[in-house]
């Protein structure tokens, strides 16, 4: 699992310095700092990011309201369940981005929901089918199957 979790932080560190390359506002990124598992200084701001696979309750444990927070996770039906299932805390949460990716992808590696914002605008009769919609546009893959890809790429 580690080796899983360090290739996901750093997959997950390019993808977003690869997003500000334009910009230019990333400032500095510390590793492993406050209970995170990276933090990103931007000019304007400072986000902190979790890496969790696999979407567990703990997370409420760690992340407060009020926190500017990213959520990397895998992209799969159980992520997406999990999420739907926990609605209602996570658009309690203003600032927050939960990420669901794939980098083994043959289509986009990534797509995002900011649940704040999103539940401004959704049918909330409809949310998992919307999830779901969205979530199409990455190929889903599972904790296993990652670990297995990581292996054979080593």
């Amino acid at each position: 699992m580690q080796d899983v979790n360090s290739f996901l932080v750093e997959w997950n560190i390019r993808f977003l310095e690869n997003r500000d390359v334009v910009r230019k506002s990333i400032l500095s990124v510390k590793k492993k700092s406050e209970g995170f598992d990276f933090i990103v200084h931007y000019k304007d701001n400072i986000k902190y990011f979790i890496v969790s696979p696999i979407l567990e309750i703990n997370l409420f444990n760690i992340l407060k309201k009020e926190d500017n927070a990213g959520i990397f996770t895998l992209n799969n039906k159980e992520n997406i369940r999990f999420v739907a299932s926990k609605w209602e805390d996570f658009a309690g949460m203003q600032f927050l981005s939960i990420y669901f990716i794939n980098p083994f992808s043959n289509l986009d590696k990534v797509w995002i929901l900011q649940p704040y914002v999103h539940d401004k605008i959704c049918d909330k009769s409809s949310l998992e089918f919307g999830l779901k919609s969205m979530s199409e546009m990455v190929e889903s893959i599972g904790n296993f199957e990652l670990e297995q890809k990581i292996k054979l790429k080593k």
